[in-house]
C-alpha cells in the first residue's frame, strides 16, 4: 500500500525520453525513405535532411523539429512528425496487447539475473584480478583447477 505522505511518482522524464526516441526513430524511417525515393539531382534533399540532422540533432526530438520549421523546411518537419505519431501508434498498440510490457519486464528482469550471476562469479574468485574481465568459462576452469589440487 502507497504512503499517503509520500509524493506521487511521476513519469515525465520517461515520456520525454520516449518523446525523443520516437523523434529520432522517425528521422531515421524518414531519411530511409527518402534515400530509396528521392529523385532531387544527387539525392539533394536526402543529403539536406542527413547533413542537417547530422548537425543539429542533439537528442532533442522537439527542439530539432522547430529547427527544421525555423530553417523553412516545414516539409521535412512535418513528414517527421507524421512518422513520429505513426511509431507511437504502434508501439502503444504492441504494449497494450501485453506483448511489450511483459517482454519488457522480462528482459528486465533476464539482464539483471545475469549481472547479479556474473557478480557472484567474481566474487567466489577473488584471485581474479580484473571481475570485468572474469568470464564463466575463465572461472569454471580455474575452479576445476584449483579442485584438482586439493
Amino acid at each position: 500500500m502507497r504512503d499517503a505522505r509520500a509524493p506521487e511518482q511521476s513519469f515525465n522524464d520517461v515520456d520525454s525520453l520516449l518523446m525523443n526516441y520516437f523523434t529520432f526513430r522517425a528521422l531515421k524511417e524518414t531519411l530511409a525513405q527518402m534515400q530509396e525515393t528521392d529523385l532531387s539531382p544527387g539525392k539533394g534533399e536526402y543529403k539536406w535532411l542527413y547533413n542537417f540532422a547530422a548537425s543539429e540533432y542533439k537528442n532533442r526530438g522537439d527542439e530539432f523539429i522547430k529547427k527544421l520549421f525555423a530553417e523553412g523546411r516545414s516539409d521535412h518537419a512535418q513528414r517527421i512528425l507524421a512518422q513520429r505519431v505513426v511509431l507511437l501508434k504502434r508501439w502503444r498498440s504492441y504494449f497494450n496487447r501485453g506483448l511489450g510490457g511483459e517482454r519488457c519486464q522480462e528482459k528486465y528482469e533476464d539482464v539483471n539475473l545475469e549481472i547479479l550471476r556474473e557478480q557472484l562469479f567474481c566474487s567466489l574468485n577473488a584471485e581474479i584480478d580484473e571481475c570485468v574481465e572474469c568470464d564463466e568459462a575463465t572461472l569454471y576452469n580455474k575452479i576445476l583447477k584449483d579442485s584438482e589440487q586439493d
